[in-house]
C-alpha cells in the first residue's frame, strides 16, 4: 500500500509542478519571451488534467485521452525545440524566408509520416504508439542536432535556454530508450515501464529550478542588436543548401 501511494505521487507530480511553472512564467513575464515553451507547458498541464479525469472513466476513455493528449503535447514539444533554434542557435533566421518554410515543411512531413505509418498498424494501440514514436524520434534528433551545433558553432547557452533544452532532452532520450526496450521485450511488462514518468517529473523539477530565479541579461541580445554578419551567414547557408537541393534534383 505504501509503494502504491509513492507511485501515485510520482505519476501525478507533474500536475502541480507544471501549474507552478506556468505561474512563474507569467509572473516574470517570460511567457512573452518563450511563447512556444509556455504553450507547451499549458498543453502538458491540460493533458495531465484530462488524463487524471479520464482515470475515473472506462479503460477505453483513458486510452484515448492518454494517447491523443500525448500526440498534442509532442507537437508543442517540437515547437519548443524550434524556439530554441531561432532564439539561441540561429538568431535572426526567422528573417530568412527559406528557413521559415524549411522548419514548417519538416514539422509537416514528420506528422504526415507518423500518421501514414500508423495507418498501417494492426490495431489502435500500435497506431498511437507508432505515431508517438515517430514524433518523439524527430524531437530527439532535433535536440541532438541542436546540442551538436551549439558546440560546433561556439554558441553560448543562457540558463533559461539550457534548462529548457536539458528537460526536453531528458524526455526525448528516455522515451527513445524505453521504446527500444519495449521492442526488445515484445511489448511485455518491463522494469523500464515507469521511466518516462520519472523522467517527466525530473524535467518539470529542472524547469522549476531554472525559472525560479531571474536570469542575468548579460549574454543575450535581441535580434535587432545582433551582428549583421550572422544574418549574412544565414543567407550564405541558404544559398549553399538551395544549390545542393537543386543538384540533387537534377541527378534524378
Amino acid at each position: 500500500m505504501h509503494i502504491i501511494s509513492i507511485w501515485t505521487v510520482v505519476e501525478w507530480l507533474s500536475l502541480p509542478a507544471l501549474a507552478v511553472l506556468a505561474g512563474i512564467l507569467v509572473w516574470r513575464r517570460l511567457h512573452r519571451e518563450f511563447p512556444f515553451f509556455f504553450l507547451f507547458v499549458l498543453a502538458a498541464e491540460i493533458a495531465t488534467i484530462v488524463r487524471f479525469a479520464a482515470k475515473f472513466g472506462t479503460p477505453w476513455t483513458y486510452f484515448y485521452a492518454y494517447w491523443i493528449s500525448d500526440l498534442v503535447v509532442t507537437i508543442f514539444n517540437f515547437l519548443a525545440v524550434y524556439e530554441l533554434y531561432t532564439r539561441r542557435l540561429f538568431p535572426s533566421f526567422q528573417r530568412v524566408r527559406f528557413y521559415r518554410y524549411l522548419f514548417a515543411a519538416a514539422a509537416s512531413a514528420a506528422i504526415a509520416l507518423g500518421w501514414l505509418t500508423a495507418m498501417e498498424a494492426p490495431d489502435k494501440t500500435a497506431a498511437f504508439l507508432i505515431e508517438a514514436r515517430v514524433l518523439n524520434f524527430i524531437v530527439a534528433v532535433a535536440m541532438g542536432l541542436l546540442v551538436s551545433l551549439m558546440v560546433f558553432m561556439n554558441r553560448v547557452w543562457t540558463r533559461f535556454d539550457f534548462g529548457i533544452a536539458f528537460g526536453l532532452g531528458i524526455n526525448a532520450a528516455t522515451f527513445m530508450f524505453v521504446s527500444a526496450m519495449w521492442v526488445r521485450t515484445h511489448y511485455g511488462p518491463s522494469t523500464v515501464d515507469r521511466l518516462p514518468v520519472v523522467a517527466y517529473d525530473i524535467s518539470c523539477l529542472i524547469w522549476l529550478f531554472t525559472f525560479w530565479k531571474p536570469e542575468r541579461r548579460t549574454q543575450f541580445l535581441p535580434p535587432e542588436q545582433l551582428n549583421p554578419e550572422m544574418l549574412h551567414q544565414a543567407r550564405s547557408w541558404e544559398t549553399v543548401l538551395k544549390n545542393w537541393l537543386t543538384v540533387g534534383k537534377s541527378k534524378r
